[in-house]
Order: structure tokens, then sequence, then C-alpha cells
């Protein structure tokens, strides 16, 4: 019968000396230098606007054979196209006034500028 409490020594020291080889993280020091108030927790803060690329550098990229036109199929492979293709095919349609299956710079830049906002 005494080896049990020998045995039950041996495990709390054992214990104990594990728990002081493991080592801990302390906390952070406060930092006294700076008086920054804190901000509530029900205060957010609007994500800052993404910047619209000129119509110019979209066009060049939708480019991608840089003949200067885009086509339907180069116009459908853009991201936001392959999201809703029937959508782009009429978009496309809108944008093509002259109706010749060949968007020029011009026509795209007008259709970007008139609609941009609509379609963020």
């Amino acid at each position: 019968m005494k080896s049990i409490p020998a045995i039950l020594a041996v495990l709390a020291l054992s214990a104990v000396a594990y728990a002081a080889d493991t080592p801990t993280t302390p906390a952070a020091p406060a930092d006294t230098t700076t008086t920054t108030p804190a901000t509530p927790a029900t205060t957010t803060t609007p994500a800052p606007k993404k910047e619209r690329k000129p119509a110019e550098e979209v066009f060049k990229r939708l480019d991608s054979n840089s003949d200067g036109f885009l086509t339907l199929e180069e116009y459908k492979a853009s991201p936001r196209a392959q999201k809703d293709p029937a959508k782009a095919e009429e978009q496309y349609k809108k944008i093509d006034t002259k109706g010749d299956g060949k968007v020029t710079l011009e026509e795209f830049k007008a259709f970007y500028e008139a609609h941009g906002k609509k379609n963020k």
C-alpha cells in the first residue's frame, strides 16, 4: 500500500517538472509612449474604393490579338463575362454600335464611360 502514494507523488512531481520546462508566452508590455484612444468595437471603416482603370487599358487587355478590335470571343473571355456569357453577349451587342461584329476603342470607351458605374 505504501507504493500507491509514492507513485502518485512521482506523477505529481513529473507533471510539475513538465510544466516548468514548457515555455510560456509572456504578455506584451504596455506601450506607454503612445496615447492612441481606443476605437469603439461598433465603428467600421468602409473599404477604400478601388480606382477604376482607364478604358484604354481595359480595352488593350481584352484585345488578345492586338488587332485594335474586340471580337465577341475576346470580350467573352474576360473574367466578368465568363460569369454570365449570355449577359456578356447582350452587352457586346450594345457596345458594338456599328453592328459590324468588331468593337473599336472609341465604341468601347463610350460604353465604358457611360455605363461603368452601373457595372461595378
